[in-house]
């Protein structure tokens, strides 16, 4: 058994992680080591890129979960942008109260319904921990408690501190044990094939004239795809638009 006061990780906690197998073997044991606090769901996301846009639009947020209520996740798509805890993150790096969250007079209506949305499946109350990684990066996790008989503020007080070392902790090690590329995230992707690959050469330096003998098409029609490739990033020129395909992963 993990101790409930941790005012210190314990010792076999960050091996319990490391001798995870996949990503979701480390979750499951993010899920014990957070149940042994008292809480009863966990949730970590990652994004591998700037989550929010130059236009200012935000990439959606992919929840890995355990032990969330069933049918959660079928109304929870259109929240994936909008999530106030997930927003929340970028105002500091400290844990986030989901109470202080939820009473905050600058929530949109579209993020108190997905606060109601959560509510209705009875998970209202959580610790949301940010860690803002280089080169614009960032995960999250939440830990959650549906059970109504518990002094939320005595809880806060006693998990916030440990939480907070837990979640550093959980990301350093399944990073250092190479599991990024195994945990779910939603990539933007409304490009296509063919634009990508006009975008490939573009970043590489070629011209449009280059790309279309590269790709056996005609000038007329690589510069359409590279056209359409601006205008779906919401780029200036060509140049941006490579840069953005770069940030977003895509190429």
């Amino acid at each position: 058994m993990l101790e409930t006061d941790f005012k210190r990780l314990p010792s076999n906690t960050k091996q319990l992680i490391e001798d995870s197998r996949s990503f979701n073997d480390a979750l499951d044991v993010l899920m014990n080591v957070t149940g042994e606090l008292g809480f009863t769901q966990v949730l970590y996301a990652y994004q591998p890129v700037r989550p929010q846009l130059p236009n200012g639009d935000w990439l959606p947020l992919k929840l890995n979960v355990r032990n969330f209520p069933k049918g959660w996740e079928e109304g929870w798509e259109r929240f994936m942008k909008v999530d106030p805890y997930y927003r929340a993150c970028f105002d500091g790096t400290l844990p986030i109260d989901w109470a202080k969250v939820q009473t905050s007079e600058q929530l949109a209506s579209v993020q108190r319904e997905a606060c109601e949305y959560l509510g209705d499946f009875g998970l209202t109350r959580g610790i949301t921990v940010p860690a803002h990684l280089p080169f614009g990066r960032f995960a999250v996790m939440s830990a959650i408690i549906d059970r109504p008989n518990v002094v939320w503020d005595t809880m806060l007080d006693q998990t916030r501190e440990p939480l907070f070392r837990l979640m550093h902790v959980f990301t350093k090690v399944i990073f250092d044990l190479g599991f990024e590329a195994q945990i779910d995230v939603v990539r933007w992707n409304k490009l296509t094939p063919r634009e990508l690959e006009c975008l490939r050469w573009a970043a590489a330096g070629k011209t449009s004239g280059e790309t279309a003998i590269i790709l056996g098409r005609s000038l007329e029609t690589v510069r359409l795809h590279i056209k359409n490739a601006i205008t779906k990033l919401e780029a200036t020129n060509r140049s941006q638009a490579v840069a953005m395909a770069i940030r977003l992963g895509l190429i």
